[in-house]
């Protein structure tokens, strides 16, 4: 293992670490010496993911792995989990969310699926950042206090990484109570990304990163195909005869997880490299998100995607509506 590579001594928070994405961040996290602790609502995948990461770790006898049972929807019960642990999380991993359960038509959904998603995917990540803010701060805070007494302790990076989904860049027909909630939760990154830089001091520094993965293959990728609109499957490219030939185009869990760590590891704000998709309609709604390396590549990108590739996508998304209208 490389030097930049050891994570022995950090520990990693992973929200959603049960299943997916979140389960392949933590048995990445772990084959590289971190303490990982996964947190999710039912425990007995919790227990099975626990074991499996056991088994990932660079050095078991030296790390703690754990499992949390808990409602990432409930702010209290996510701030009481987090404050309950023996360590503080270097490492902040928001991987909860999934929208298997509220596919549909806007005018399809029961209000109480728009609810469900919303707290699924966006309440579920701002209430853990929370939580692991205002640990982190309040650590901030002591250790300041102590070290004006003592001799000061190292420099402590702490790091907040939101797993998000490229949904966040357009609205998807049939997925359209998962679109705003992702849509927030980069509105979120984008915000505390400028709150952070007031939290930084010679101890302490805090980074933020958001990625956004397209389509990949994971337990819940299953699940969704069977709830999705036949138009949300034509519009995605996800309209395929077997799940077999669905793998076979979309990334593994274990792929994508490996390129974000990659990508967080190199400091990057936003992490898109999975989809060359994502990549461009990123390029061309960037807002005050900085533009990735030295920005020449998403500023051209960004211009060639609005003025050549937008328009044309749009009305094909819109005839392909037109055509899905007719067969009502």
């Amino acid at each position: 293992m490389k030097p930049d590579q050891d994570l022995f001594g950090k520990t990693a928070f992973v929200t959603g670490g049960s299943g997916g994405l979140g389960k392949a961040i933590s048995n990445a996290l772990a084959s590289r010496g971190a303490h990982v602790t996964i947190f999710s609502r039912r425990l007995g995948p919790l227990e099975v993911a626990k074991n499996e990461i056991v088994t990932n770790c660079a050095d078991a006898s030296r790390q703690e792995i754990n499992a949390v049972p808990v409602d990432l929807a409930d702010a209290g019960a996510v701030s009481e989990a987090f404050k309950s642990q023996t360590r503080i999380a270097d490492f902040l991993y928001c991987s909860a969310g999934g929208n298997h359960a509220e596919n549909g038509f806007f005018v399809d959904l029961k209000a109480s699926q728009l609810d469900s998603c919303m707290k699924n995917n966006y309440y579920s990540t701002a209430y853990a950042a929370k939580a692991m803010l205002e640990i982190w701060v309040e650590n901030d805070r002591k250790s300041s206090s102590t070290d004006t007494q003592k001799e000061p302790k190292g420099h402590t990076t702490r790091k907040l990484v939101f797993i998000n989904s490229a949904a966040a860049f357009l609205g998807i027909p049939g997925s359209v109570a998962y679109t705003p909630a992702k849509s927030a939760v980069r509105a979120l990154a984008d915000t505390l990304r400028f709150e952070f830089l007031r939290h930084n001091s010679a101890m302490t520094t805090y980074t933020i990163h958001i990625a956004f993965p397209a389509d990949f293959v994971s337990p819940g990728f299953r699940l969704e195909q069977d709830t999705k609109p036949h138009l949300t499957k034509r519009i995605q490219g996800t309209n395929l005869a077997s799940f077999a030939e669905l793998e076979k185009k979309f990334p593994s869990s274990e792929k994508v997880a490996l390129g974000v760590i990659a990508k967080v590891d190199q400091g990057n704000f936003i992490i898109c490299e999975d989809s060359l998709a994502a990549s461009c309609l990123f390029t061309n709604m960037t807002g005050l998100s900085p533009k990735r390396g030295l920005g020449i590549v998403d500023s051209v990108m960004g211009v060639v995607v609005g003025w050549l590739v937008t328009p044309v996508l749009r009305r094909r998304w819109e005839r392909m509506c037109r055509e899905d209208g007719e067969r009502m």
